[in-house]
């Protein structure tokens, strides 16, 4: 019973509406350019990001927050790179059409040649996850982490792999780190009341 709730909370990280919204609605093609961002295109990006994320802990509704959480997506997924970029929407289309060992080939390609991107990690630990393989879904969700911290998906995920391992305290701050972030993840919230016996009385 419970790897079937930890399956479903993976899956609904996977098809997370932000995530679908983003998919279906892709920014604009970057203009054809030179490869290289501009000196400080990585800082305009991480301060677009910093308040993106600030907004969204403090949407009003879950309609306000599902908007911006879709805005923080694209975010995420846009490397600074054209090529990059075009790759890693390769990586989704072979995702979204189940070739996992196609997705797997380009995401750990893309990884190679942007280490520093969160995104590739997530996507590949998603793919992990799907069959089974905990230990490296787990590996590739701590690689996000350590470089986007406030990565509300991956978190969740992260809670999921805890919480099937028998870490429910782990998995308990996890899913309340992403809560944080994410205020409206109802899922979440219902997850969190349901544990509040296991891990009741446990330092948290």
């Amino acid at each position: 019973m419970r790897s079937s709730v930890i399956l479903a909370t993976f899956l609904a990280c996977l098809f997370h509406p932000a995530l679908v919204t983003a998919q279906n609605n892709p920014p604009p093609a970057p203009p054809a350019a030179s490869e290289a961002p501009a000196p400080d295109a990585t800082t305009r990006a991480g301060q677009r990001l910093d308040k993106l994320f600030e907004k969204l802990k403090e949407s009003e509704s879950p309609t306000a927050a599902r908007i911006v959480a879709a805005d923080i997506v694209r975010a995420l997924e846009q490397s600074g790179s054209p090529t990059t970029d075009l790759l890693f929407t390769r990586a989704k289309d072979a995702m979204t059409a189940r070739d996992f060992d196609l997705a797997l080939d380009l995401l750990d390609y893309i990884v190679t040649l942007k280490p520093q991107w969160a995104e590739p990690f997530h996507r590949r630990a998603m793919i992990h996850f799907l069959r089974n393989d905990r230990d490296a879904a787990y590996r590739d969700i701590r690689e996000v982490l350590s470089r986007e911290p406030r990565h509300y998906i991956a978190l969740s995920g992260l809670g999921g792999i805890l919480r099937a391992s028998g870490n429910a305290k782990g998995a308990y701050k996890a899913f309340t780190r992403a809560l944080e972030i994410h205020p409206f993840l109802a899922d979440l919230k219902q997850q969190l009341e349901r544990m509040k016996v296991e891990v009741e009385g446990q330092p948290i």
